[in-house]
């Protein structure tokens, strides 16, 4: 890694720290490494502080001038190193237009299934192969809201570390167990011997999502966009539910959906605690 300074940053896009760093908007390449980018001084201010994985901080001269001088403290403390580029390096690093002048690259945290089903707060979410990642971003973020144990994700789908699900997520991908599984009824199996109930949101189901007790100890099912879940997995979902809905409209988006029933689940358990 070269050393640079705020005076004297990284200037040429064929310098190999940044071909590595580009290389990390693919999502093979970020699996292959088991790392991601991440954006902005709240973002990395969070993962400084909290010890989330940070590996390097990359920034630009205007850090400095930006409030940023908490970041750099932070990133003294924890031993990080800060690889300094230039601002149109940024620009053509960063998925938001107008980025702020800090990235980091964060080391993926590895969660198994076991680790899930064993949490205390016993409420997991279900992703099917979603396909748009502000809608799984915003999941992520509202499951880490309702104090849900983590996500499932189920392959193929959307990655959970593409930049937009992780602006979407507001920070809640770095703190939220996510585990991806290929086989989604075998998990299910293994959820059920440790007395989880399935709950899936369909537009035909005949009972409605207030009706079910979220207080056991639950997984909720979320189908693709527009597709909705496959017929050969409604034999191992314990409850096919319905969000009430007025005639003029067809479906919810599946992001609103996940927030209808987590804070139902959140409501319940509130009023029986």
């Amino acid at each position: 890694m070269p050393e640079t300074t705020p005076h004297h940053p990284l200037t040429s896009k064929d310098n190999s720290s940044i071909k590595q760093l580009r290389a990390l908007t693919d999502a093979k390449n970020r699996k292959k490494e088991d790392i991601f980018l991440i954006e902005g001084l709240k973002m990395v201010e969070e993962a400084l502080r909290d010890d989330l994985g940070v590996r390097m901080v990359v920034a630009t001269p205007a850090l400095v001038r930006h409030h940023g001088k908490g970041v750099l403290k932070l990133a003294e403390s924890r031993q990080k190193q800060i690889l300094w580029i230039s601002d149109r390096l940024m620009d053509s690093l960063a998925e938001s237009k107008t980025p702020q002048p800090v990235m980091a690259v964060v080391e993926m945290k590895k969660h198994s299934e076991d680790g899930l089903l064993a949490h205390d707060a016993g409420l997991i979410v279900v992703c099917h192969q979603l396909q748009d990642p502000g809608n799984l971003g915003t999941i992520i973020r509202t499951a880490e809201a309702a104090g849900a144990s983590g996500i499932v994700i189920v392959s193929p789908s959307v990655d959970p570390y593409n930049p937009k699900a992780i602006r979407a997520s507001m920070g809640s991908v770095l703190r939220l167990s996510i585990t991806t599984v290929s086989d989604l009824p075998a998990f299910i199996l293994s959820a059920r011997k440790r007395s989880f109930q399935t709950v899936a949101t369909v537009l035909t189901g005949k009972t409605l999502h207030y009706d079910i007790d979220f207080r056991k100890p639950t997984i909720m099912v979320l189908g693709q966009e527009g597709s909705g879940l496959p017929s050969e997995l409604m034999g191992v979902i314990d409850h096919q539910v319905r969000i009430p809905m007025a005639e003029t409209i067809e479906s919810l988006n599946v992001a609103t959906a996940a927030a209808v029933m987590l804070y139902e689940a959140v409501r319940q358990r509130m009023k029986s605690a």
